[in-house]
């Protein structure tokens, strides 16, 4: 069976390492922690903390913010002052629906790159050249990637409104025609207010963000299907499902057998979505 996401042992999960030297950890005790395989599947919630938007207009739904734990940020998630280099590219675009791949691989397993930054336009998922530092101030950007975490821009992630929600278990991509009445939307809160990480609970020490839910852990990074809504500052709304983060033939591989081959193409992510309006 693969390790978690690249074939990499969790005894050397540097990342996490970094991730716990910031938090005053020692390494001998990470070490012991480590010596399970066992991998908990990430939080189902779309997030932990209810903020939607309650009128949704044409305008701009805010002015820039100050984001708070800003050097915390920085330290935890193994964040960059450069742009990254990653590319962005549409696969297929039918009647206004999208499918998106984006290189979030990061440079590898222990990440040396930004996340890849984009905004959601009716010609596309377009690449905002900025980087993990930049962000922070930035209102240009919707959406981020890397590796297997995906933030929106709000909260302890940006300056701007963008929220997320998790559609009901049964909605599909398809069925899902309008934006639903009673969807509760989510700022990312992934920090707490003392500025400590708030883990998926996928046990690799990444934040829980508003998106995290779009996959679980068989013994790969396995698609859950779970259909979100992005809110955006323009008041627009996108539907939005992740489809992949493996090459296709390893996905489809993850998804039926919980495992995948070699190389899998790890941080090749694929989303499918369209403008509810």
């Amino acid at each position: 069976m693969p390790y978690p996401l690249d074939h990499v042992k969790p005894m050397h999960l540097t990342h996490e390492l970094r991730l716990l030297r910031a938090l005053g950890l020692s390494l001998v005790v990470f070490a012991a922690a480590c010596g399970d395989d066992d991998v908990t599947p990430p939080a189902t919630d779309a997030g932990p903390a209810d903020s939607g938007p309650a009128d949704l207009g044409t305008a701009p739904l805010c002015e820039a913010t100050t984001v708070p734990c800003v050097d915390q940020s920085i330290g935890l998630l193994d964040l960059f002052d450069t742009v990254s280099p990653a590319a962005i590219s549409e696969e297929g675009t039918t009647a206004g629906e999208f499918t998106t791949l984006i290189d979030a691989s990061g440079g590898g397993f222990m990440p040396t790159q930004s996340f890849v930054y984009a905004r959601f336009t009716d010609t596309g998922l377009t690449k905002v050249e900025v980087s993990d530092s930049d962000a922070f101030t930035s209102m240009d950007w919707d959406i981020s990637f890397r590796r297997y975490v995906f933030r929106v821009n709000s909260g302890v992630s940006g300056p701007s409104c963008v929220q997320a929600g998790r559609t009901a278990p049964a909605t599909t991509f398809d069925t899902l025609t309008t934006v639903p009445a009673a969807l509760t939307y989510h700022a990312e809160s992934y920090l707490t207010d003392t500025c400590e990480i708030v883990p998926d609970g996928a046990g690799l020490g990444s934040p829980a963000t508003t998106l995290s839910s779009f996959w679980s852990y068989p013994g790969c990074v396995s698609m859950t299907g779970n259909v979100y809504v992005v809110a955006l500052r323009d008041g627009r709304h996108v539907k939005l499902q992740v489809i992949g983060y493996y090459t296709p033939e390893n996905q489809a591989m993850c998804d039926t057998m919980g495992t995948t081959g070699t190389p899998s193409g790890a941080g090749s992510v694929r989303v499918r979505w369209s403008f509810l309006d």
